[in-house]
């Protein structure tokens, strides 16, 4: 069992305020994913929680115990870093062994669990366990810095610092594959950090986005992506994020440029009564706008700025009051849209999402 409760944690380096009253709890066995912007506190939590770091304000509690002043190696916590920080002058066996070396022992045993971690890792990774750090491809360089961290016997958490941030495109998406699959044999409480929106939707139990120091959400993937609660959030999940529009409520329609759009039926009445003369940001996904290259009055025209191709999928990228609305859909319901020709948007009302200008918060 190993539940990890973060309380009330503020961090400050010099007179920057890194983490802001920071609270968190993660439950025994979960995959939680912290996410968000650079430079928005992400990797310095993760440092308290390791122990790395206890020059700040609050508590750290591991299964209830207060670990706040404890040496990491108290800790019974096992780390994976963003640089993979293997020993050179090892073989990749004898990095991947290593805490059971230090920890003394028997030989018999380290070869026992060295091959079971292989299993578990990658069994390709065998034939270059004779291989030095310099010899191994990035991708290989994880695996044994992952290998490492799981051969150590029960360890209470693992961490994760962007560890997959140096792989190219499709090795990154091979690795998420398999690192999915192995927590879900090991099950044991992971935090993983990572800049990439796509790695924490595809990873994670739950996911909680930083910003500034602080928690701007905390949820199941899904929830973030269909349900989120600010404008950050709503524009950090997604290929091609929300497309937002300025403007206000004026007879029960929100008003953008000269087009008019229903109010997301969700909001109260009372609510809309209350907002009437604030400035407002209406939000939708790429995917929940239809078209028609046929004039209908009751939609918003659009000229199409550019077409970006990504098979199947394509973008379509519309101009509306001098802004750039994306649209996506499916390659063969496009073919015969050209730049320059206009196209007639239909927003799904209960897509639509409405946010503050000022707080960018979302209106409930």
């Amino acid at each position: 069992m190993a539940r990890i409760s973060v309380k009330n944690v503020t961090k400050y380096y010099d007179r920057e305020l890194i983490l802001n009253n920071i609270s968190l709890d993660i439950e025994d066995k979960e995959f939680f994913c912290i996410t968000g912007p650079s430079g928005s506190g992400k990797t310095t939590l993760l440092k308290v929680v390791a122990g790395l770091d206890t020059k700040h304000t609050g508590r750290v509690y591991i299964d209830d115990i207060d670990v706040t002043y404890l040496e990491p190696g108290q800790r019974n916590i096992a780390m994976v870093f963003q640089e993979y920080a293997l020993y050179p002058n090892l073989m990749a066996k004898e990095n991947i062994s290593f805490p059971l070396r230090i920890k003394k022992y028997s030989n018999e045993r380290i070869d026992q669990k060295l091959r079971s971690t292989i299993k578990q890792i990658d069994i390709g990774i065998e034939k270059y366990l004779n291989f030095y750090p310099r010899e191994l491809s990035a991708g290989h360089k994880q695996r044994v810095a992952t290998g490492r961290a799981i051969i150590r016997d029960n360890p209470n958490v693992f961490l994760f610092d962007e560890p997959l941030s140096n792989l190219d495109a499709k090795i990154r998406m091979n690795t998420r594959t398999y690192l999915k699959k192995l927590f879900k044999e090991v099950k044991t409480t992971t935090i993983y950090v990572t800049s990439d929106s796509s790695e924490a939707m595809a990873l994670a139990d739950r996911i909680a986005v930083l910003d500034k120091g602080r928690f701007v959400q905390i949820d199941r993937p899904f929830d973030m992506y269909f349900h989120p609660k600010n404008m950050l959030v709503a524009d950090f999940f997604g290929i091609l994020g929300m497309n937002f529009m300025r403007g206000k409520i004026k007879d029960n329609k929100f008003i953008f440029a000269r087009c008019r759009f229903d109010i997301p039926p969700c909001i109260k009445k009372d609510t809309i009564r209350k907002i009437a003369r604030e400035e407002l940001v209406l939000g939708i996904r790429p995917e929940d706008i239809g078209f028609s290259t046929t004039y209908d009055k009751s939609k918003a025209v659009a000229v199409v700025n550019f077409i970006q191709k990504i098979p199947p999928m394509v973008n379509i990228g519309c101009k509306i009051n001098g802004g750039i609305i994306n649209v996506v859909n499916f390659i063969k319901n496009t073919g015969n849209i050209i730049p320059g020709m206009n196209l007639y948007l239909d927003f799904d009302k209960s897509k639509t999402h409405l946010f503050y200008l000022d707080s960018g918060d979302l209106v409930s």
